[in-house]
């Protein structure tokens, strides 16, 4: 498994502990994107992360990434 694949199976897991574990929901969404970015230093991706409510225009932003770069978008409940 490449280190970028790696990285994207542990910011699943804390995604699911942020499911699992509400009281502490905010702190597993932070460690997740922790490790997004770190998939997209391995990987030469982008990697955005919005907060919920925000109005920006997602189109406007993924135009602004590279052309083959793959985004994954984490937001916060």
């Amino acid at each position: 498994m490449d280190r970028r694949t790696a990285c994207l199976h542990q910011a699943d897991a804390f995604r699911e502990k942020a499911i699992a574990d509400p009281e502490h929901h905010d702190q597993w969404i932070d460690e997740a994107i922790k490790w997004l970015e770190r998939a997209m230093e391995a990987g030469c991706r982008a990697v955005v992360t919005v907060e919920a409510g925000d109005t920006g225009d997602m189109q406007e932003v993924a135009r602004g990434a590279a052309a083959e770069a793959q985004l994954s978008l984490i937001t916060r409940q």
